[in-house]
């Protein structure tokens, strides 16, 4: 059984979807079996992304209906063939089914190692329908008291849902604007949103233009984070550091 993790946050514009891609390329790099299937239906950005627009002819409302074959809608991506992706319908007419998500991850589950559920922002129907068929959860948050506050009500909702293993990645982290904000240090964001610390990402430029355009990630800061996250995920104890 592989893991199958629910990736959410409260407040959007965090880099949720960002965060579910390069942490699951990270892992398919190390030979891990990925899959990431998108939950914002009707304003899917994996496509776009993973860099598979053109290769996106199907999308999980096509398989939630039986309209194709789960093989039919995944693609592999262009950066590993480890990682594959299942993208979110164009048209929010297109509504997932909780019970028909939860069958279908529960069939694909032996094929995978890590399964992520990119879920739309906020705590609206599509978080709720990944709920349903999540184990586990990802937290997202930015390191302002907004997005922290609206990061503690998602981990509070999903402990009612039963998920308890719960964590949390802080994302676009400047330590020293961090000094000078509202927030006075990051140990503030991990109290409000009240979930376990998985990693820290920095601000980064690089990570901002290869997620708009598809590329891998260049060697620097934010590559090190998510190859540390990418450890953390695998058990290994690796220290936290704010770079």
């Amino acid at each position: 059984m592989g893991e199958l993790m629910l990736v959410t946050s409260g407040k959007g514009g965090v880099g949720k979807s960002t965060v579910s891609f390069y942490t699951g390329l990270t892992l398919a790099l190390r030979g891990r079996k990925v899959l990431i299937i998108e939950l914002d239906t009707g304003l899917r950005s994996l496509d776009v992304i993973a860099g598979i627009s053109e290769q996106t002819v199907y999308h999980l409302g096509d398989v939630t209906a039986g309209r194709v074959k789960p093989s039919e809608a995944i693609v592999s991506s262009p950066l590993c063939k480890n990682l594959q992706l299942l993208c979110a319908p164009f048209s929010p007419e297109d509504r997932i089914e909780p019970h028909r998500l939860a069958w279908l991850c529960q069939g694909l589950d032996r094929f995978y190692d890590y399964t992520f559920l990119d879920a739309p922002a906020g705590i609206g129907y599509g978080f709720k329908v990944g709920c349903t068929a999540a184990r586990s959860a990802l937290i997202v948050a930015t390191p302002d008291p907004i997005s922290a506050r609206d990061g503690g009500v998602v981990c509070d909702l999903l402990a009612e849902a039963g998920i308890t293993r719960r964590r949390l990645i802080i994302n676009r982290v400047d330590a020293k604007a961090v000094a000078r904000g509202p927030i006075s240090d990051l140990d503030e964001v991990i109290d409000t949103v009240g979930a376990r610390l998985l990693g820290v990402l920095p601000e980064s430029t690089a990570l901002h233009l290869a997620a708009v355009s598809g590329r891998a990630l260049p060697e620097g800061k934010a590559a090190t984070a998510f190859a540390n996250i990418a450890r953390r995920l695998e058990g290994e104890q690796v220290p936290l550091a704010v770079q």
